[in-house]
């Protein structure tokens, strides 16, 4: 095929083709019967033939110095590649010549391809290069984005025991990461440690016994080692750099360990080892190149999908395996690589700076993703406008009314699932307590879509406060069994307190069946989450969504879990707790239940939050996990009230009903689309048409929630449009 497309040049191997030519010492790139016969006659190839070089051990083994240039010469290539000696390999040449063994012709004929090509390829100028970018030159982004799409569909997983990989469970993993053949940080790390905490290890090629021993102690909490054979070679003569003592050393883990090995070398290196049952799955990824030991490392976490086979035999696997795996989470990828429009990407820039500038909010991270792959994740400006804290990614924020969707509506989703909970009955068949009071008959429906005549809020803190100072019957300054639950900083409330709020729900008026926001019904569904699944309400949400989704920074209560200046000041309190909120929930009824509550209290960061979103795009699953059945997201993210002109699905904001500018969503939002905004400056929306997941995260109402400007200006909802302006497919 290549032939009849006019390849220009083929390179013949030193491989023994008995098939071709019985002299099985005789390798292909010195037969005249497979070169001239078989190439040049039989397949009529008529373009430049080169050896593979002359100086490695398939020809010098059997021909001496000079000898080997020239039966290559006979037997028709035409560029003869790194022969040991030139010198005698020219006079061997010209002696045959001379002698009239060779015929002049066939020195002609060669000479002759050699110039047509160099005139071809302009080799014949003698143009001098600018050498100034080289390198940029030479390595251009589309050529290497086509390198890197490459290298992912070569890594090959020949092994895995149990559907393994990509890893699902992170919440059961304990697993540690091992580089073997470096003492050095490498790419193959960076990937877990973004993911699920992970200790590595690292020692050099044939490590001393202490170190090895050290590892081995290390690994004893462990219940998974990765292990990366780093720093190799090409040289099967050399073993690929990998040492006996290496392997002897992996195998002794894996006889103790569930251990993944993941070999940057050739296949062959797996002939090293005297069982491939040792391992429980087994990568080859064929070379040591730092973007190849990233992409793997994806591939073993489920951010990148792997397709490729076995080139050849080895190690008990027959050529052609290859067990294929799917990419299962977000991972990130060049806003080039998505086709989307970097000149929108730099507006969105200029839109967060200005917001930063006329004061909307002192600092904001804001993360946009395509189909699984995110494009833009930034943060932007401090903690406080006294500019001593920048913003990181990892810093986390009070995300505000994001709890509802984030933490209630997927709890109150499960239930639906398991069959605990009915959506089409009433919250007083599960809460027994509204039975025979005014919410005796609410639906969930009517509470979920905000049209339940609910009222929309209650200052529950103001009667807790004499002449503006906190009544000691309610609060005390220091932490007690009486007064055990945190409020804020020397503030703790009675630990009875919180049926207080409950009953002032239950005794709050009901209005007309129509459209109006409410917190109440929220803190309902937090306690009957509790009393469906017999666990506190962060528990459930820990241990069934959060830490099988590896949300390391989705938290409620985040002083227990980040140091404090990882956590970004929300407000200064002057109406209530009088004191700068670090840390402490700002709503203020959420805050006087511990910082937990069903409708605000939850703390994160936009890579947590968008994978949140990003799961329910995926029809409920997310890292290989099934979360959610589909069909109940698909129930609860659609309008379930149109003819009430209410937009709300249950839970979820959906986009309005008929679009109008300055309000709760962009132009562009399919109707399809859902998400939340929060008081504190937070948003997120997903759309199911586009694929696209957006979060902004601010701390807007610092330092106090007078500050509005985020909304007259329109900054969340016109930056979700300039994302949607820059994946517009042009």
């Amino acid at each position: 095929y290549l032939i009849k497309e006019g390849v220009a040049s083929i390179m013949v191997a030193h491989l023994a083709v008995p098939a071709y030519d019985k002299n099985k010492k005789r390798p292909a790139s010195l037969s005249s019967k497979i070169v001239d016969k078989q190439l040049k006659q039989k397949m009529r190839y008529g373009g430049l033939i080169i050896t593979d070089a002359l100086d490695m051990k398939g020809v010098t083994n059997y021909y001496p110095e000079g000898q080997i240039a020239l039966q290559a010469f006979k037997a028709g290539n035409d560029v003869l590649l790194i022969p040991e000696d030139i010198p005698a390999s020219i006079r061997a040449i010209e002696d045959a010549i001379v002698s009239g063994k060779v015929k002049m012709e066939r020195l002609d004929e060669s000479c002759r391809k050699i110039l047509v090509n160099k005139y071809l390829s302009g080799a014949w100028k003698k143009q001098v290069i600018d050498t100034t970018n080289l390198i940029v030159d030479l390595n251009s982004y589309e050529d290497q984005k086509y390198a890197n799409k490459l290298f992912g569909k070569a890594i090959t997983v020949v092994k895995n025991d149990n559907s393994l990989l990509p890893l699902g469970f992170p919440d059961t993993l304990n697993p540690a990461v091992l580089i073997i053949g470096s003492d050095e940080a490498t790419p193959f790390e960076k990937p877990f440690q973004q993911f699920i905490p992970t200790k590595t290890y690292r020692i050099k090629h044939d490590a001393p016994v202490q170190e090895r021993q050290r590892v081995i102690s290390g690994l004893e909490q462990n219940n998974l080692v990765i292990i990366a054979v780093v720093n190799t070679n090409i040289a099967a003569g050399r073993r690929y750099g990998i040492s006996d003592g290496d392997v002897q050393f992996i195998e002794y883990i894996a006889r103790g360990k569930p251990t993944v090995i993941n070999i940057f070398a050739s296949p062959y290196s797996l002939d090293f080892f005297t069982s491939n049952d040792l391992f429980k799955s087994v990568i080859i990824s064929y070379q040591d190149k730092p973007d190849i030991q990233h992409v793997s490392a994806e591939v073993i976490l489920g951010m990148h999908p792997s397709s490729g086979k076995l080139p050849v035999s080895a190690g008990g696997f027959k050529a052609g395996t290859g067990i294929p795996t799917g990419k299962t989470r977000l991972t990130y990828a060049s806003p080039k690589d998505l086709s989307v429009d970097t000149a929108y990407l730099r507006k969105v820039d200029s839109t967060l700076m200005n917001g930063i500038k006329v004061g909307a909010f002192p600092g904001c991270q804001v993360l946009a993703a395509k189909d699984g792959y995110i494009f833009y994740h930034k943060s932007f400006g401090f903690h406080t406008y006294d500019k001593k804290e920048e913003v990181s990614l990892n810093d986390v924020y009070d995300l505000a009314s994001l709890t509802k969707i984030l933490a209630t509506t997927p709890a109150l989703m499960a239930q639906v699932d398991n069959g605990k909970l009915d959506i089409n009955r009433r919250l007083s068949d599960y809460l027994y307590f509204l039975q025979g009071t005014n919410k005796d008959a609410l639906g969930f429906r009517e509470v979920l879509t905000h049209q339940s005549g609910l009222t929309p809020w209650i200052p529950y803190y103001e009667q807790t406060l004499l002449n503006n100072r906190w009544d000691t019957l309610v609060y005390r300054p220091v932490i007690s069994e009486e007064f055990p639950i945190r409020v804020a900083a020397n503030m703790y409330i009675n630990e009875y307190y919180n049926y207080q709020l409950i009953d002032e729900i239950v005794r709050s008026d009901l209005g007309e069946k129509e459209y109006a926001y409410s917190d109440l019904g929220f803190y309902l569904f937090k306690e009957m989450v509790e009393d469906l699944t017999n666990r506190s309400f962060e528990d459930y949400l820990y241990r069934n969504f959060y830490e099988p989704m590896g949300l390391s920074h989705l938290r409620f209560r985040p002083r227990k879990y980040f140091p404090l200046k990882s956590i970004v000041p929300t407000e200064f309190d002057q109406i209530f707790r009088h004191q700068l909120l670090i840390g402490d929930v700002h709503d203020q009824g959420a805050a006087m239940l511990g910082g937990v509550s069903g409708h605000a209290g939850l703390f994160g960061n936009a890579y947590d939050v968008a994978i949140v979103m990003q799961m329910y795009l995926n029809g409920g699953t997310y890292g290989g996990r099934a979360f959610i059945k589909e069909k109940t997201i698909s129930e609860f993210t659609r309008v379930q009230f149109p003819e009430n002109d209410n937009r709300r699905g249950l839970g979820f904001d959906k986009p309005m009903l008929e679009y109008e500018e300055h309000l709760s969503n962009c132009k562009d939002a399919s109707l399809s689309s859902f998400g939340h905004s929060g008081f504190t400056g937070t948003y997120t929306w997903a759309d199911p048409e586009t694929g696209l997941v957006y979060v902004f995260i601010s701390n807007r109402i610092y330092p106090d929630m007078t500050n509005s400007k985020i909304s007259k200006l329109d900054i969340r909802t016109n930056v979700h449009q300039l994302f949607y302006e820059a994946i517009k497919q042009k």
